[in-house]
């Protein structure tokens, strides 16, 4: 089933999330720390957008009545290895190599 995420911003690292599937809706925190944001490796990415795709990408793994009602990116990359490369690629941008 389609679900429709929107996003407000509440400060410069938190996100007010709602996500409607149906008949239910939910309410979700999502905080982007910088190192988030450096990790990615795109300039002037919009915000708006990361959160969005990062909810959409949770979203794809379970309901939205499954979401935590706090979501921080920096654990979400820290306990899943593909969740960077994934938003990564989803927002525009270019694979990191891996190091070597």
């Amino acid at each position: 089933m389609p679900q429709d995420v929107r996003v407000l911003d509440m400060d410069a690292h938190r996100y007010a999330v709602e996500v409607r599937e149906g008949d239910v809706t939910t309410h979700h925190q999502v905080t982007v720390p910088d190192s988030v944001l450096d990790d990615l490796v795109i300039p002037g990415v919009d915000r708006d957008n990361l959160v969005t795709e990062a909810v959409n990408y949770l979203l794809e793994r379970e309901r939205n009545t499954e979401l935590p009602p706090e979501i921080d990116l920096a654990g979400l990359q820290r306990d899943d290895p593909s969740f960077l490369d994934e938003l990564r690629a989803r927002l525009g941008g270019r694979p990191i190599p891996p190091e070597i």
